[in-house]
C-alpha cells in the first residue's frame, strides 16, 4: 500500500509540476502577444521617438511651403542648368505637396493636378551652395480658369542668410509655361 501511495503522490507531483510549467509558458506567451498587439497598434517596434520640431519656411517664403523638401519629389535626379540659360537658372529639384497616390493612382501621372496642389521648384544658382530661387505654383479652383487655375510666384535671394523676395508672378510665368499646357503647365513630370 505504501508503494501505491508513493506512486500516486509521485504522479500527482509530476502532474502538478507539469501544470505549473504549462501555466508559466502560457503566461509568457500571453505577455508576448500583448506586446505584439501594442506594437501593431502603435505601428512601431522601436522605442517611441520625440515629436519632430515644427518646420519653418525659409525666410521670406509663405508658411504653406514650410518643409517642402519632405514632399513628393517629381525628378529622380537633380535637373542641370540648361545650356545657354533658362528662367530658373541653376540645378533644380521639383516637389509637390501631394502623394504618389494623388497624382499617379495607377502608377502613371494623371493630369490635371488636383485642386490644392502646390508645386515648388528650387534652384541652386551656379557656383552657389544654397537655394537661391524658389518658384511656386498653387492650384486654386476658380482663381484663373485660362491657366488651369494656377497661381505663379517666383522668389530669389543672393545669400544663404538673406530673405527671399518676389521677382515675378502670374503673367511673367504664363508665356513659358503655356508650352506645357497639355501636362497642366508643369514642366517636370514624375520620374
Amino acid at each position: 500500500m505504501k508503494t501505491y501511495t508513493q506512486n500516486l503522490l509521485s504522479c500527482l507531483a509530476i502532474i502538478l509540476t507539469s501544470c505549473l510549467l504549462l501555466s508559466a509558458c502560457a503566461e509568457k506567451q500571453l505577455e508576448e502577444l500583448i506586446e505584439q498587439q501594442e506594437e501593431t497598434e502603435t505601428g512601431t517596434t522601436e522605442e517611441p521617438t520625440k515629436p519632430e520640431e515644427p518646420v519653418a519656411a525659409l525666410p521670406g517664403l509663405p508658411d504653406d511651403v514650410a518643409g517642402y523638401t519632405q514632399w513628393l519629389k517629381l525628378n529622380a535626379e537633380p535637373i542641370p542648368p540648361v545650356p545657354g540659360g533658362d528662367p530658373h537658372n541653376g540645378t533644380k529639384n521639383v516637389y509637390v505637396n501631394k502623394t504618389l497616390e494623388d497624382i499617379a493612382p495607377n502608377g502613371e501621372q494623371q493630369f490635371p493636378y488636383p485642386d490644392g496642389s502646390i508645386v515648388i521648384k528650387e534652384a541652386y544658382r551656379p557656383d552657389k551652395d544654397f537655394v537661391g530661387l524658389i518658384a511656386i505654383m498653387r492650384k486654386k479652383a476658380g482663381v484663373d480658369p485660362d491657366h488651369n487655375d494656377w497661381e505663379f510666384i517666383e522668389y530669389v535671394r543672393n545669400a544663404s542668410d538673406a530673405e527671399f523676395r518676389v521677382i515675378a508672378r502670374d503673367g511673367v510665368c504664363w508665356g513659358c509655361h503655356a508650352q506645357v499646357e497639355d501636362i497642366d503647365y508643369v514642366f517636370t513630370e514624375l520620374d
